[in-house]
């Protein structure tokens, strides 16, 4: 419970415990609750502002769990988060570390269709998914060198119609899509995987939100206390 100096709120609380106790926990279950769902809309106008948002699901997984029926105000409850992990890598930092032998995937601009852009601001496009991408098993000539065991790969993709292929060029390791035709190929990389490791910055969305809703709190109860006397018929008294 809340504790002001106010002297109408302690005057709606004192009422209602004394005249309709049974609607005091009402009262605090609906502040609760009201500041959850304000902290959840503050939640995601910071997203909006600060991150690079490629579609609406990152705001769809920021959620509010309220309380609906527990009546003992001690164990009253209301949870603001967000149902994806990678929103909590957002708030707290990270690093990302490889999985295999190869570096962590990195989507590039081009990916997505957006040339040259990073950090790009789309989803990768459906094909070039990492979980979409098959590859071929097929080697390089052996004996050949790291360069004419890439051309050969992207030679062999291209005769073969394999749209995709992994090289290991002087700047990296990547997934490239295979362009063009079988005499002149080219290709694009959309998956990085040159990095052995990417540091996720701290970049708090939920606890400002929390912050800037906490003042807000004694108003929200005041309110619902009010609400409640007025529903009781307790104003007059």
């Amino acid at each position: 419970m809340i504790g002001l100096d106010d002297k109408d709120i302690w005057k709606y609380e004192r009422d209602l415990r004394k005249f309709a106790d049974k609607a005091f926990p009402f009262a605090t279950r609906n502040t609760i609750n009201r500041g959850a769902f304000t902290a959840q809309k503050k939640a995601k106008e910071n997203v909006r502002e600060q991150m690079t948002l490629r579609n609406r699901f990152t705001e769809r997984t920021i959620q509010v769990v309220p309380e609906k029926t527990e009546l003992n105000i001690s164990r009253q409850e209301a949870r603001v988060g967000s149902t994806a992990d990678y929103m909590e890598d957002q708030e707290f930092g990270h690093i990302k570390r490889k999985g295999g032998k190869d570096g962590v995937p990195i989507a590039t601009g081009y990916s997505a269709g957006q040339q040259g852009q990073q950090p790009r601001s789309r989803l990768p496009r459906k094909a070039n998914k990492l979980q979409n991408i098959q590859l071929s098993k097929r080697r390089g000539r052996k004996g050949a060198s790291k360069m004419q065991a890439n051309m050969i790969k992207v030679k062999q993709a291209a005769e073969s119609g394999q749209k995709y292929v992994f090289l290991d060029l002087r700047r990296g390791p990547g997934i490239f899509k295979v362009l063009g035709g079988k005499r002149r190929p080219r290709i694009k990389m959309v998956w990085d995987l040159s990095r052995q490791s990417v540091v996720i910055p701290k970049n708090p969305w939920l606890k400002p939100a929390v912050d800037e809703t906490q003042p807000l709190m004694p108003g929200f109860y005041r309110d619902s206390l009010e609400f409640q006397a007025r529903r009781n018929g307790l104003f007059g008294r």
